[in-house]
């Protein structure tokens, strides 16, 4: 790892200190109830593809919608005294 590496990792782990990260899911009779497993799968590989697109800092955040675009729940990051 170079330098400027180190030092952007250093950075981000210095400014994720003290927080959490949640994720709420509604598991209802949505396309989550018919496939649970496979839709969480999706919302979670989605997201995990899409959060290098915020800065992860408190108050960020989005809603998650499922498979058939029906908003199910939300992300977001916290303070850890939330």
């Amino acid at each position: 790892m170079g330098n400027s590496a180190k030092s952007a990792n250093k950075e981000f782990n210095e400014t994720i200190e003290g927080m959490k990260f949640l994720l709420e899911v509604t598991m209802d009779d949505t396309a989550l109830a018919k496939d649970p497993a496979g839709e969480l799968g999706r919302i979670l590989r989605y997201w995990g593809g899409n959060l290098h697109h915020y800065p992860l800092r408190p108050g960020d955040g989005s809603v998650i919608c499922d498979s058939e675009y029906r908003e199910v729940g939300r992300w977001r990051v916290a303070e850890q005294t939330e």
